[in-house]
C-alpha cells in the first residue's frame, strides 16, 4: 500500500476517518492520563523506582504497575478503558478499510 493510497482513502472516506480518530484520542488520553495516576500512586506508596520509571513511560510500565499491586485500581481501569477504546477505533478504522 502507498502512501497515496492512503492519503486518499482518508480524504475521501472522512466521514468514518475523523469520528474514528476522535475515539483514537480519547483512548490514548485515558491511557496516559491512567499512567500518570500510577505514577502517583507509586510513588505515595512509596514505590519509588515505579513511580519514576512510569512518570517517563506512562501506561507502558503503568499496567504492569496497577496488574501487580491492589493499590493502583484507579489507574487501572483508567489504562484498560483507553485500551479497550483505542481498539475499538482501530477495528473502525479495519472496517472501514475494508468495506469502503
Amino acid at each position: 500500500m502507498s502512501q497515496q493510497a492512503l492519503l486518499e482513502y482518508f480524504i475521501s472516506n472522512q466521514w468514518i476517518t475523523i469520528p474514528a480518530f476522535i475515539i483514537l484520542v480519547v483512548g490514548i488520553t485515558l491511557c496516559w492520563f491512567g499512567g500518570l495516576m500510577a505514577a502517583l500512586t507509586a510513588i505515595g506508596n512509596q514505590r519509588w523506582v515505579w513511580g519514576l520509571v512510569t512518570i517517563f513511560l506512562g501506561p507502558i510500565t503503568g499496567i504492569p504497575y496497577s496488574l501487580l499491586y491492589r493499590e493502583a485500581e484507579y489507574p487501572k481501569s483508567l489504562m484498560m478503558r483507553g485500551l479497550a477504546i483505542v481498539l475499538a477505533a482501530l477495528v473502525i478504522f479495519a472496517l472501514g478499510w475494508l468495506f469502503v
